[in-house]
């Protein structure tokens, strides 16, 4: 793969020191070992240490977002949006600033986990097989598992891979009660399920919004935080299609459709 895309999306020197990697079998076996990521950091040049601060760490989980939604095409700018959902609706709850930047970051990194999961099952058209969907229902114990060793995000990787959890337990990854999931978790699961509504899938086209509320609606108080599906709603109603502009090949922290309000 990194061949193939030589000169297009890799530097070409890069790709061919990488390349030399291949037949290194002590360099394959060290990714084995559990101290992996002290020997990456020590690799490290001193002077390329950047300390991090908020404007930074926005961009970081703004850049992560990006890549997790190009990888398909079904997906494209779905953590971005969620992102603007999750703060609508935070914002109309009354979340102090600092809540919502914890909040916006863990709807943008909510489905890192599905970097995980290979294209073939993410753009199938029809019915998953049980052992595809076991593949697919493990994406949020992997986003967890990425965003618990990163220490600014280690807070909300709880929060962020609760986002198909419902508040009758019969959510996955690990099937979570309702009295354990907070308004963060509550918030998400809302805001990832009516951006997904919205768009066209691989297996059934984009969703009306009246049918959208129809469907949340219906999951109030068994699947979803009742007060959370209404105040979603409410955002709804400032909803607009995507238009072909916003499907551009253009930055997606520039074009993604805002929900009702934006916050400064």
């Amino acid at each position: 793969m990194v061949r193939d895309r030589r000169g297009q999306w890799f530097d070409p020197e890069l790709v061919d020191l990488f390349a030399t990697l291949e037949d290194d079998t002590t360099f394959q076996d060290s990714l084995a070992l559990p101290d992996v990521g002290e020997q990456v950091a020590a690799a490290e040049p001193t002077a390329a240490v950047v300390l991090v601060d908020n404007p930074r760490l926005d961009r970081i989980a703004e850049a992560f977002a990006w890549v997790i939604d190009a990888k398909s095409p079904f997906t494209f700018r779905h953590s971005m949006r969620v992102a603007r959902w999750s703060v609508d609706i935070g914002a109309r709850l009354g979340l102090s600033p600092s809540a919502l930047t914890r909040l916006r970051r863990a709807a943008l990194l909510h489905d890192i986990g599905k970097l995980g999961v290979p294209n073939r099952i993410l753009d199938h058209p029809g019915c998953l097989t049980d052992r595809d969907w076991k593949v697919v229902k493990r994406h949020p114990q992997h986003t967890y598992d990425i965003l618990v060793q990163v220490p600014p995000f280690a807070e909300f990787a709880s929060d962020a891979s609760a986002h198909h959890e419902r508040l009758d337990g019969n959510g996955y990854h690990r099937g979570r009660a309702g009295h354990t999931l907070t308004q963060t978790a509550r918030i998400l699961a809302v805001a990832d399920n009516l951006d997904a509504l919205l768009a066209d899938r691989p297996y059934r086209p984009a969703v009306r919004p009246e049918a959208v509320v129809d469907i949340l609606r219906e999951g109030a108080g068994t699947a979803y935080c009742p007060i959370c599906v209404d105040t979603g709603i409410v955002a709804l109603a400032g909803w607009r299609a995507p238009s072909a502009e916003d499907r551009s090949d253009v930055s997606p922290l520039d074009q993604v459709p805002e929900p009702a309000i934006t916050l400064s």
